[in-house]
Parts: structure tokens; sequence; C-alpha cells
């Protein structure tokens, strides 16, 4: 295997190793270097010198590993490019943020363009962490853990001649947002190693945090501004949520912290890939909350004016990006707190030598007449204290050795440090090590020869399921058990997972996603404590327990309802656990915004529990609402029409007609059912409407009305439904007839005949909106006995609804058709409680 190092190496900055294995070439990285005096670029002719390239893999998204990826893709597009889910979400952000970078710089020309990045990221493959997936025939990649940032990979290649272990940046200890790296036994016979910090070892990371939290107390009782430069990508994350952290158990006083720059993206990033972070914060996610930002954490919108921001009397915290004060926001911010006296700027990464970030720290010990901060070529004298708090994302000395010695490579190559930070550490592991230790510079080719392969440990899955359905949630729980009775509580990637369920192994998306969403939703697998990725089954015992838990308690249910329904006036609610419904009972149903509808079905699917609203209207708060409207002693009657929605009011003294009709049209608003009101002085106040049925004479000479009345009896003698009553009517000084239906609805079926005989017999006629209740009770009741259905107890009837409900004790199949009877001879609903 031969080794070249085409930059990252006795520097930090432009990583790029490219391993020729099995005949192939694979690039690993392909950073940048950030410093104005240096070439940005890693060295990619040594590739063409070599044949070209026939992959790359990237081990994470900070610009050092992956700031030249677009021009090394367009030289060698037939390359894939292998990488986790999150990090292609990350590099996606990166690329495009350099894009802007590079294009507002002046007289600087772009190193590439935005096509060649969509192109580059229509390249790339994505592969979950421990998923062994083989880039070519006998070459088999894996991405473990590393830690350091949201992403991060050790990438670990498996061929014939060798295995390689590159470790890209990690850190073994975990941090606020993500764990720490995660090694199984492998078994690796070279490891290439970052050793940025491998010279010293760190200090407590609790102590660093408390620094931070009193450095902005400090800053909040003098009013003070403080700045926190951060990388994007990690550091922002970690200082959010010490902040936010420390505001929550009150060891911070509550300030307002300003978040910008392309940290925003990247928090965006982080929140829709919850299974790479933390545990508990990814549980935050997953039910729906959200991770960085309340109303102290708060997010530097477009629309916003930093100016404004740093005007506040009141103290504030900005963290905002870039880490190094190269540039974005934090450039402007630095410019302005520099010069406050009760400001101050906080450096918490690691800071490139040329770098203004680097330039400020230098100016700890510098007098005070020296203190000059040099931003966008303009130098700005610094009035602000400046600190430096240990939040590093990388592992020190002690975490590097204990990796060394876990893998036990037979050759060691440290990269991405410093000359003198390699050269110490090299000889000291050299010392005490066995293997090979190297050190190579930029430009180096390293020739290893593995006589004897290591071999490697190899995950058994003889079990297999082989199923053709689609797994889903009721076959699950036939998967759970094949998995215990065959795997006991041995981890699995999703990927080993659909495995054991398929018989095919594979890691498209589009048959993998779904696939876990069926697992994560249910209650039959959990995934491991510090590594998210990895799944095992459940004990029975628990999911059984949680099976029972999950059906909600009536205090729980009430819990829910509130917070679901908060701001809805209804009055009551009353709970069925017979039937697992809810009624919410609102004095004016009919007045509820229909939107609500869509809130039931949400609550139904989140709980199991059908909800709905009462039918009837209060008529006692009705009352309340117009005898509010008039005095007590000029209401004569309230009539209440349930079937059209409508309250006549007969008043004794009609007001102006005015007032009358916003009185009308606010209750029309309040209840959703319309007010006619009419005196009984013979004016109408608000002009009466007539109820739906009513047909007018058209000045025909009446009839005498016996004649009448039995000419509508032979009118209606050949129809099925007929009135069972006929009533004379009166109408101010008029009289009409009345026509009497089991329902108005029925009635309204012979609507064209009763215009007809209105206009034939010189009578105005009309359809009562009267129910016959006794009547419909009846039908319901001999229909039941016809068509096989006993009830538990007798039918009641709900007349605003104009339903009829029944509680079937016996003959269920058969309600069905007892309701389709029901509608068509009374034209009302019947309703069965289960």
């Amino acid at each position: 295997m031969n080794f070249d190092f085409l930059g990252g190496a006795l520097e930090i900055g432009g990583s790029a190793v490219l391993i020729q294995i099995d005949q192939k070439n694979i690039l690993f990285d392909s950073g940048i270097r950030q410093g104005a005096n240096k070439d940005p670029l890693p060295n990619f002719q040594r590739i063409k010198e070599l044949g070209g390239l026939d992959a790359i893999v990237v081990s994470h998204a900070h610009l050092d590993h992956i700031g030249s990826l677009p021009l090394i893709s367009k030289e060698y597009p037939f390359a894939k490019i292998y990488m986790n889910h999150m990090t292609k979400d990350l590099v996606r952000v990166q690329l495009y943020d350099s894009l802007k970078i590079m294009k507002n710089r002046e007289a600087e020309i772009p190193l590439y363009a935005e096509q060649e990045v969509v192109d580059t990221l229509n390249r790339i493959f994505t592969l979950g962490y421990e998923v062994r997936f083989p880039v070519f025939d006998e070459i088999y990649l894996t991405f473990y853990n590393a830690g350091h940032i949201a992403g991060a990979s050790f990438c670990y290649l498996q061929g014939k001649e060798g295995t390689v272990f590159y470790s890209g940046d990690f850190s073994v200890f975990s941090q606020r947002s993500i764990e720490g790296a995660k090694l199984p036994k492998l078994r690796p016979d070279v490891a290439i190693i970052e050793t940025t910090y491998g010279d010293r070892l760190h200090s407590n990371r609790e102590i660093e945090e408390k620094a931070l939290i009193n450095l902005v107390n400090e800053a909040i009782d003098s009013n003070g501004k403080v700045l926190i430069p951060a990388f994007a990508l990690g550091r922002a994350q970690e200082v959010i949520l010490i902040l936010k952290g420390a505001m929550n158990k009150g060891s911070l006083k509550k300030v307002k912290v300003y978040v910008d720059g392309m940290i925003r993206d990247v928090n965006r990033v982080y929140t829709q890939n919850p299974l790479y972070l933390k545990n508990g914060l990814a549980k935050k996610i997953l039910k729906g909350l959200e991770p960085f930002y309340d109303d102290n954490i708060i997010e530097v919108k477009p629309t916003m004016n930093r100016e404004e921001l740093l005007a506040d009397k009141e103290a504030g915290v900005f963290i905002s990006s870039s880490g190094m004060l190269s540039g974005g926001p934090s450039t402007y911010y630095a410019e302005k707190i520099s010069a406050m006296e009760h400001g101050c700027i906080a450096i918490t990464g690691y800071q490139d030598e040329e770098a203004p970030g680097k330039h400020l720290l230098d100016l700890l010990d510098a007098n005070e007449d020296e203190r000059y901060l040099k931003l966008n070529g303009v130098s700005f004298p610094v009035k602000c204290k400046i600190k430096r708090i240990g939040l590093s994302a990388h592992s020190d000395k002690s975490e590097i050795n204990g990796v060394i010695e876990r893998l036990s490579a037979r050759n060691v190559i440290l990269v991405h440090g410093n000359l003198e930070v390699i050269n110490n550490l090299g000889k000291e592991i050299a010392a005490n090590y066995r293997g090979k230790v190297f050190a190579p510079d930029c430009g180096e080719q390293i020739t290893i020869t593995v006589k004897n392969p290591r071999k490697q440990l190899q995950k058994e899955l003889p079990y297999v399921m082989h199923m053709k359905e689609r797994l889903s949630e009721d076959n699950i729980k036939h998967f759970h058990r094949y998995i215990s009775d065959h795997y006991g509580q041995q981890l699995f990637t999703i990927e080993d997972l659909y495995y054991l369920w398929t018989g095919t192994k594979t890691t498209e998306e589009k048959l993998i996603e779904p696939f876990q969403m069926v697992i994560i939703n249910g209650l039959y697998f959990e995934n491991d404590r510090k590594r998210l990725f990895l799944w095992k089954a459940r004990d029975e015992k628990d999911v059984a327990l949680d099976l029972q838990q999950k059906e909600l308690t009536q205090q729980q249910l009430v819990e829910k309802v509130e917070e679901k329904f908060y701001g809805y006036p209804y009055k009551k609610i009353s709970i069925s656990n017979e039937n697992k419904s809810i009624k919410l009972i609102f004095d004016f149903p009919d007045a509820i915004d229909k939107s609500i509808e869509t809130m039931f079905h949400q609550f139904l699917e989140e709980t199991g529990w059908c909800i709905g609203i009462n039918d009837n209207m209060n008529h006692n708060a009705a009352d309340l609402i117009l005898r509010g409207y008039f005095d007590d002693s000029n209401v004569d009657k309230i009539s209440y029409f349930g079937v059209h929605r409508k309250v006549k009011v007969v008043i004794k003294n009609a007001p102006e007609s005015t007032l009358m009709k916003e009185l009308s049209d606010d209750f029309l608003r309040k209840t959703g059912w319309e007010l006619l009101i009419t005196s009984l002085d013979g004016e109408v106040a608000v002009e009466e409407e007539t109820f739906d049925g009513y047909y007018a004479a058209q000045n025909t000479q009446a009839v005498e009305q016996n004649e009448a009345l039995h000419l509508i009896d032979l009118a209606f003698e050949e129809e099925y439904h007929r009135p069972y009553k006929k009533s004379i009517k009166q109408r101010g000084n008029s009289k009409y007839l009345e026509l009497a239906f089991i329902t108005p609805i029925i009635g309204m079926k012979y609507a064209e005949k009763i215009a007809t005989l209105a206009s034939q017999l010189g009578w105005d006629i009309a359809i009562s909106n009267k129910i016959n209740q006794n009547e419909l009770l009846n039908k319901v009741s001999m229909l039941c006995q016809k068509y096989g259905v006993v009830l538990k107890k007798n039918p009641s009837y709900q007349p605003a609804a104009m339903k009829v409900m029944i509680h079937p004790l016996e003959g269920e199949e058969n309600v069905q058709k007892v309701k389709e009877v029901f509608m068509e001879e009374t034209g009302c609903e019947l309703e069965q409680k289960v």
C-alpha cells in the first residue's frame, strides 16, 4: 500500500491523504488551508501523476477536510464520494457559505462555482455508522463515530493488501451535543491519527464551562456585551447549550443571547438529524421540541438590525461565526465590542497562527497602549476584556495514546498537527510502542507492505426472516420476537435490521428510511444510550408494561385535551371509556370554527381517542344573552327551532330596527344561530324571515278551509309519507295552513307538491318545524325489532342534531340496514353507541 500526504501533514489545514490499495486510488478528505499566506489547496497534481482517482472518503464537514472537494470532484467526476448523511447535510451548508464568502471578497478569484458544488453534492453516497459497505470488489469501507462534531467519522478501509484506520478529527470525551468517540475491537494494519493537541492535556471541562458562565455573569452585572466567536459547526452548538443549561439551572442570570452567522444554518441541520446527536438532545427533537432557541437564546434573523442589538442598554451575549474572526458577522461584533470598556471577547477554540483570533489572544499580555486588532485590513484599539476558554473538540495527548493502544496497529502515521507537536509525540510513542511510527511531511510518500494482513472480525448474522412484506405496526411484534429469540440483546444498525427482516443487504435511503421510522416509532426496539444509531430488541416485560401504560389515564387525557384545545371556550370535558370517545361541551357549538375538525383528527392520531363537540345549544346561556339585549319586562316569548338553527323572540315594544339588526348580527356571531325578532304591537323589529317551507298563495281566491284540508288529504293519498297533522295558524292578520310530518326534512321532500297546492287552494301553506319525537322513537324501535337488533335500553333523541341514539346489545351486524331505512323514512340520522 502507498500513502501520499497531499496536505495536513506536519500542519493543521488542507487535510488530504491518497491511499493506493488493491490497484485503487482512494482519497481521504479534501481540505483547504485557511491562512492568507498559504497555498490553500493540497497537492492535487500528485493524484494525476499516480493515475487519477477512484473514490473519495470524507471524515467530517469542517472546511480543512472538505474545502477543496468541488475542485477535485470536478476533475474526477466518476469518483464516488462517501460520507454519512449528517456530514452530507453539513457539507452542503459549508460549501454554499464558502461560495458566498469567495464572491464577497474583492480581488479574489473564487476556487469553484455554484454548479460545481451542485455536481459535487450529487456524487455523494451516504453510509450510516458501522455499516460495512463494498466500495469496490473486496474493498470495504466502514464509518465509526469519532466524536468531535456531529457526523464525524473514523474511516476503516479493508482490502486484500491490508486494513487502514483513518481517524479524521476525533474526541473521546462526550460533549453537550454529541457523544465521544466509540470504537469496537478493530484490527488495522495501518492507523493514520490526528495529533492537533498531542502535546498537552486538556483542562477540566467543567472548570472551563464555569469560567464561561462566570464571565457572562460579570458582563450582566456591568451591563456589558460579550462576543463569543465560535466555529459554526460544533463549537457554537456547545456554547449555546452551556449557556442555555446554566440559565435553566439558575447559575447564569437571564440574559439575551443572540446567535448569528452560519451557526443558524448548522443548527437547522442538527435538528433535522437527531440520531447523530446525544441521547437527551435527540429525544427532545424527536418530541418536536426546539433544542437550541428559547425566550433567551435568539436567532438573529435577516430582518434584525445588529447595530440596534448592540445599542441595547441591557447586557447581551453574541455567539457568531467565524470562530477565528476571519469573516462572518463575528468581525462586525468584534469591531464594536473591542472598543467597549465593559465588553469582552471570549475565544473558545483553535486559532490559526495568522488568524485575527490568534492575534487577539496575543494581546492578553500586551500593554494597554499596544492593544490593537486588525480586522479586514483595518486596525482597531482594544479596550475590552479578552478571555481564553478551553472548549476544544479535539482529543488531547492521553486520548490520542489511548486510541493508538486500543488499535495496536503495526504502523502508526501521525498527521494533522504542527511540526513541534508531532515530533515530540512521535518520539514519546516510539519509545514505548512495538510498531513503526511515521511522521511524514506534505509531499512525502510512504510505502507499507503487509505480508500477513491481520484477520478482521466479522459480524455474523446467521438467522434471517426473508420477509416479503414491509415492516409495519402490525407485524413489528413478530420481528421483535424473532430477534429476541435468536440474537437476544445484540446491537444492530438499521441496515442490519433491514437485512434480518428482508434478507437483502442495502443502504438505499428510499428503502431504509421508512423501515427506520417504524423502528423509531414503535415500542419494540430501543437504541443504545450513547450510540443512537445502534438498536436492540427490548425486554418483552418492558414492552408489555409500555403497551399497558400507552393507555392514557383519565387525568392524562384531560391534560392533553386542555393543552391541545387551549383557548377554545368549552365548558366541560365528557369522557366515555366504553367507546374511547371525548366530547367537548360548548354553550354554542355552532359558533365554533370548523378548523377544529383538523385538530380532532390530529388528536385521534396522537392518542387513539375520538373527540368531538356537543350538538345542542345551551338554551339557558342563549337566554342570558337575549335578556341582556332586552329588559325582562319587554320579552314576551323565546322560541328555539333547532332544525333550522334559529331563535325567535317576541317582544312587547320594538326599539329602532337598526339596533335590532346589530343585536341579531351579534347573536349570530356568538351562537351560530339566526335571531328573528317580532313585536306584539304588530311591528316587525327585524324583518321576520319565513322559515324554509313556507309557500304563499299568490293572490288566488281561497277555498273554504275544511274543503282545503280535504283536498290536501286527497293530494297525499298515494304518497309514501303523509302529514300526520293539519292545522290553521295565525300570522299577523292572516291565516295559513300548517302541515306537520314526522320531521320537517320529510315535509321538504314534497315542497313542489305543497307549493302547487298553495297556488290551487288560495291558502298560504307552511311545513311545521316541529318533529314528532314519539313517532320517531317508535319508528326506531319497530325497525330494530324488524331487523333483529336488540337494544340495551330505549332509544334517545337529540333535537338540535336531529339524531336518535341507540345502544345495541345483539344484532350489531344489522344496524347499518336499520340506519339506511330510518334515514329514508324520517330524514334523521341514527347513531350507534359502541
